[in-house]
């Protein structure tokens, strides 16, 4: 089959990821498949070689409408998948009026819509075939906020792909004598980056050597570098920067914690779950429909930073049972959520619209 997959940019997130997963997982089931875009970004170069890469220059969603409907009359699709908003916009009409089978995908919650987005997704969604939601937090919003009928929407969970790298240890693990925390992902105000901060203030009363180790990059790196060395916890903080392929910082964590005040379904959570990390996050989106409490990390009330501490100290002191938890979770993480479950659920949608 030839599929188009449409995302704005190349650059990274968590939709713009699994763009990308799909892309290559599709490739190698033998579709073939373009990725139209418009940002350039580091993305690219996770693609496999053979996928087509089209980019779409506009200065409007009209300009990029009309280049996407020029693309798909010269080159007949089976399917063409929208990923988030600014997609779903561009292939509305496009895909109607040439006649090809539109997928809406909702990665996010949505709550920063007004009722003028609303009203664009539920026109969007009327030309649309089906309106894929990546998890039930999701499917939820969209059922309650936006009234799109039932039928319409299905879920089909977000997935990974761990890289075929040997994993970079921050040291060998028979000479690393402190506890990691891990974090990957944007630095952006609504990931709270600065309950870090917090953390580490209350564990190094605690915990004589650990190390927090950030892994990504964004409009709040300048601001908490400033946090960590005006409360001089200099010492108990890695700042990697931006990594192309963050899964080979997995093996450094003992723990992995998401601090968001709004997410819907992190990669990031799967991606920890299959290296066998414990997850800690906050009941929020869909964070506890892929960690388990109790068995494969922990789900806190939004932003009872005590309990996250406290839940932190117990899997420091308890070292069996942070190794229990993370067994639990790599099982759970690469039964439930695979690309290979994705992908198949991804194709038998496809031959059913």
């Amino acid at each position: 089959m030839k599929i188009l997959i449409l995302i704005k940019s190349m650059l990274h997130g968590g939709a713009e990821r699994q763009a990308v997963v799909d892309a290559c997982a599709l490739h190698k089931r033998g579709h073939k498949v373009t990725i139209a875009y418009h940002k350039e970004g580091p993305l690219s170069a996770l693609l496999d070689k053979g996928i087509e890469l089209y980019r779409i220059k506009y200065k409007n969603i009209f300009a990029a409408s009309c280049r996407l409907t020029w693309k798909l009359m010269r080159d007949k699709y089976d399917t063409v998948f929208a990923h988030m908003f600014w997609a779903e916009k561009a292939a509305a009409v496009p895909a109607a009026l040439t006649g090809h089978k539109l997928i809406l995908v909702e990665h996010g919650l949505g709550l920063w819509r007004k009722w003028y987005h609303i009203l664009v997704m539920k026109f969007a969604a009327a030309l649309a075939h089906r309106v894929l939601c990546v998890c039930e937090a999701t499917r939820g919003v969209r059922l309650q906020r936006e009234k799109l009928r039932p039928g319409k929407l299905q879920v089909i969970y977000n997935s990974f792909q761990i890289a075929g790298e040997p994993g970079i240890e921050i040291v060998p693990d028979q000479a690393r004598d402190y506890f990691t925390i891990g974090f990957v992902g944007r630095f952006a105000e609504i990931k709270r980056i600065g309950t870090f901060v917090e953390i580490a203030k209350r564990l190094k009363k605690r915990i004589k050597a650990f190390k927090i180790i950030l892994v990504g990059d964004g409009e709040e790196n300048e601001r908490i570098k400033e946090e960590i060395k005006r409360n001089a916890l200099d010492e108990y903080f890695l700042l990697t920067g931006f990594a192309l392929s963050p899964s080979r910082y997995y093996r450094s964590f003992d723990i992995f914690v998401l601090p968001s005040k709004r997410e819907a379904f992190p990669i990031v959570l799967l991606e920890a779950g299959a290296w066998g990390i414990p997850c800690l996050a906050f009941d929020v989106g869909g964070n506890s429909e892929i960690i388990r409490d109790g068995k494969t990390g922990f789900i806190l009330p939004d932003y009872y930073i005590g309990q996250m501490v406290e839940r932190i100290m117990m899997l420091y002191e308890k070292p069996a049972k942070r190794k229990e938890m993370g067994i639990a979770a790599e099982k759970f993480v690469k039964e439930r959520f695979s690309i290979e479950k994705r992908l198949l659920s991804l194709e038998k949608l496809i031959k059913e619209i």
